[in-house]
């Protein structure tokens, strides 16, 4: 069985990413906002201490905190469409990336406020550009797995991976254990996720929560 400890990486570069310009290109609210979530994510890389190392982050959050430090503008923990609108401009001056209109900036705040409480705060916005490029082509982001792997021994349990996900709304701890179970049990069943499970169930929880 192959542990998490065989391939982890930090993130793709910004040229191994989603293309950002094909995915705006087409006409789809929900496609915009994923190349909004896409766009944001390529205006940082994620990198930190192996992943064998004890994490310096306790969430998916903390991860690119440091780099937009900057969208929480009044520091009050919420996201305002005004500050997603200047966040979007800021990384478009920095990377080749559409900024997305009124309605793509509606939809994107509703796509993010990963709870469905009606509010989009820091913590959430950051989960999702975390997420985003959680997995690469062929890698887990190192940190990604430090996140999740608290023990370090290579491997991730329900435990561990429900806690790593971050909260849901209505539905979400049932939805983090059936992703988890799910592939889990599509190779060996032993309550505990390796290196190839862990990227699976990541792309499976990226597609329930942003929707590719």
């Amino acid at each position: 069985m192959q542990s998490l400890r065989t391939r982890v990486s930090s993130a793709a570069a910004p040229a191994q990413r989603r293309s950002v310009i094909a995915a705006a290109a087409r006409p789809s609210q929900q496609l915009a906002s994923q190349a909004l979530a896409a766009g944001l994510a390529l205006g940082i890389t994620l990198s930190g201490a192996p992943a064998l190392a004890a994490s310096p982050y306790s969430s998916l959050a903390d991860i690119v905190r440091p780099q937009f430090a900057f969208v929480d503008e009044d520091k009050n923990g919420v996201i305002t469409k005004q500050e997603l609108l200047r966040t979007s401009q800021a990384v478009a001056e920095d990377v080749d990336f559409l900024v997305p209109g009124e309605g793509q900036l509606d939809f994107a705040m509703k796509l993010f406020d990963l709870n469905q409480d009606g509010t989009l705060t820091t913590d959430e916005l950051l989960s999702a550009i975390a997420l985003d490029g959680a997995v690469s082509d062929d890698a887990i982001d190192k940190d990604v797995v430090s996140v999740f792997d608290k023990d370090g021994d290579g491997f991730v349990t329900l435990r561990e991976f429900k806690a790593g996900v971050p909260p849901l709304g209505p539905g979400g701890e049932a939805a983090k254990e059936y992703i988890f179970n799910r592939v889990d049990q599509l190779v060996n069943a032993d309550s505990k996720l390796d290196q190839q499970e862990f990227a699976n169930a990541l792309i499976l929880t990226r597609t329930a929560v942003l929707g590719y």
